[in-house]
């Protein structure tokens, strides 16, 4: 028999590393439909060519066999526009079609020189798979105009990610805290992410480079794991770097311990959905500075949450972090102004409640 508001989410298994695995994990407990989960992708890291076709074909084909064997209210895709996701998840929204069962496209990411070169000379095969969604979510107004010029017409929600729920039971770092440390110029930088190029990992260690020679005690924590990781090593190696701690993929109290032994976080990625290390970072008081790119520019104030840099620009960067350093008092405003910012926007409750209400106004229609 069909439960109201059964609900199957289709996503990377949540034990590994990712912004839709984090995003899903903090909504677990949040949910009050009835929600399943199918989960694709390796649970190795290491396959070979002919490994990934076969789980390829045994993901679609018990993708299939769930949808014809089960009746749900509605299947929740989670592509990215990049070369991997596009073509792998329009297989899962043609199963939805083909089964007749209804299905929102949750666009978390949005590489546009692939957009350019393959989407727009594609758009018939688009229409014939995603097109057929009941409704779409983006994180960014610009996403949701361009699905417009594609010819999709129905709803497109623009929603946010969220920040981990342990960020919301921290005690302000600022409640007991002077700005003694701020004044020694003895600050903590960090950066949690994917170790990818197109992350700007490498205008960060740039930029640390250059600093460290002006502010011989600030440090730099890097945290996440990723194709860039090995060469990250050597670089920092090569350029004899002091003051950089590699931590790895890091969740829970680690996690948290990271943020909290932080003063400021940096991320200048060439692209994003919206992701959720900088909620995190505003939620645990920290100022950001980052890139104007994806749902980043829809909300972030510059110069009142932290700084926007230009992209690719390790210059600019450095600048940025310099005005930081310089003018300590700003990190406590600022961080301030971010907790309580965060707390009105990214809890779990507020972004699982808007989540499932566009769930029910989708089955509905």
């Amino acid at each position: 028999m069909k439960r109201e508001n059964r609900i199957l989410i289709h996503a990377p298994n949540l034990s590994t590393p990712g912004g839709k695995q984090t995003y899903f994990s903090s909504l677990l407990d949040h949910f009050e439909s009835d929600i399943e989960f199918f989960f694709y992708g390796s649970q190795d890291e290491k396959e070979t060519k002919l490994r990934v076709l076969i789980r390829l074909f045994k993901d679609y084909w018990n993708f299939y066999r769930l949808l014809r064997n089960y009746d749900y209210s509605l299947v929740h895709l989670n592509p990215s526009l990049n070369v991997k996701s596009f073509f792998r998840d329009s297989i899962f929204a043609a199963i939805c079609t083909l089964t007749k069962t209804k299905m929102i496209v949750f666009w978390h990411g949005w590489q546009w020189a692939f957009e350019r070169k393959t989407v727009r000379n594609m758009l018939i095969w688009f229409r014939m798979t995603y097109g057929k969604a009941d409704s779409m979510l983006v994180l960014a107004k610009e996403f949701g105009d361009q699905l417009k010029v594609y010819g999709y017409c129905k709803p497109v929600y623009q929603v946010t990610t969220v920040a981990d729920p342990m960020f919301f039971d921290l005690e302000s770092k600022y409640e007991n805290r002077t700005v003694d440390k701020f004044k020694s110029k003895s600050l903590t930088f960090l950066f949690l992410s994917r170790i990818e190029k197109v992350k700007g990992i490498y205008e960060v260690l740039e930029s640390f480079e250059l600093l460290k020679k002006e502010y011989a005690t600030i440090t730099l924590k890097v945290a996440g794991t990723g194709g860039e990781l090995k060469a990250v090593q050597k670089y920092i190696e090569d350029k004899e770097l002091q003051g950089v701690e590699l931590l790895g993929w890091i969740t829970g109290e680690e996690k948290i311990k990271a943020f909290s032994e932080s003063d400021v976080y940096l991320l200048p990625s060439y692209g994003e959905g919206l992701p959720c290390s900088v909620l995190e970072a505003m939620a645990a008081g920290l100022p950001v500075i980052t890139t104007e790119v994806g749902g980043i520019k829809d909300f972030f104030k510059d110069e009142v949450m932290g700084y926007l840099v230009k992209m690719k620009d390790p210059v600019d960067l450095s600048d940025k972090i310099r005005r930081i350093i310089d003018s300590p008092d700003n990190i406590g405003t600022m961080g301030r102004y971010n907790i309580e910012y965060a707390r009105k926007r990214f809890t779990p409750q507020n972004v699982g409640s808007e989540l499932e209400r566009i769930y029910t106004e989708t089955i509905k229609d």
